[in-house]
């Protein structure tokens, strides 16, 4: 009696495992980037605004354990003041456009997949764009100061994320995240820089609860 307890109780658990597994849900999110450049070449960088926007599905590995992989636009770059042009006493905008493809493992602290949630895993970043220019006092581009070339910029970059944020019942989550990068900006030694970057972001999650 007790061994076909015992196995019921087995063949239950096996099922709620199995069922809690195969929750796959599609979601969107966007939200503001701060962005820098560290390094040991990154002196004078300072944060500038931008943002990310894109979609995400998250694959239910148990109530409070999920793997979630996005798919998102991204903003970074860094602002560094006082630089010379020509004549002219400026301020140096940098901004890189990256398609980031993190794959987040999260840990839901609340009850079924709601309540506050901490996340980590690997991202893979792949260079869009580049736009760089000189602003001058007023805070107008320097005609002729544009540089827009990612022949320097390393197109795959190898980095980290690291967040927490809050999950509501409606599906409707926030949360802030920091990533870096483990690779460099640039191709060559010199300048030694790796964005670093604050996400601030909303998102929806189809199929929350």
């Amino acid at each position: 009696m007790k061994k076909t307890i015992l196995s019921l109780a087995l063949i239950a658990g096996v099922a709620g495992a199995a069922n809690a597994q195969t929750g796959i849900k599609v979601g969107l999110k966007g939200g503001f980037n701060l962005s820098t450049f560290s390094g040991s070449a990154s002196k004078g960088s300072e944060y500038k605004a931008g943002f990310a926007a894109g979609p995400y599905v998250n694959f239910g590995v148990s109530d409070n354990f999920s793997i979630q992989p996005e798919l998102l636009y991204s903003q970074k770059g860094s602002s560094v003041d006082n630089v010379a042009y020509g004549t002219t006493n400026s301020t140096l905008k940098n901004t890189l456009g990256y398609l980031d493809v993190p794959i987040m493992f999260r840990y839901n602290i609340g009850e079924d997949g709601k309540g506050f949630f901490v996340e980590l895993g690997p991202q893979g970043s792949f260079v869009l764009h580049q736009r760089t220019f000189n602003e001058d006092g007023s805070g107008k581009e320097i005609s002729g100061s544009r540089y827009t070339s990612t022949d320097a910029l390393n197109k795959v970059v190898i980095g980290y994320v690291g967040g927490l944020g809050y999950q509501i019942t409606s599906g409707l989550q926030l949360g802030l995240r920091y990533t870096g990068d483990f690779s460099q900006v640039y191709k060559n030694a010199t300048p030694n820089v790796h964005n670093s970057v604050f996400q601030f972001q909303a998102g929806y999650l189809f199929g929350g609860k």
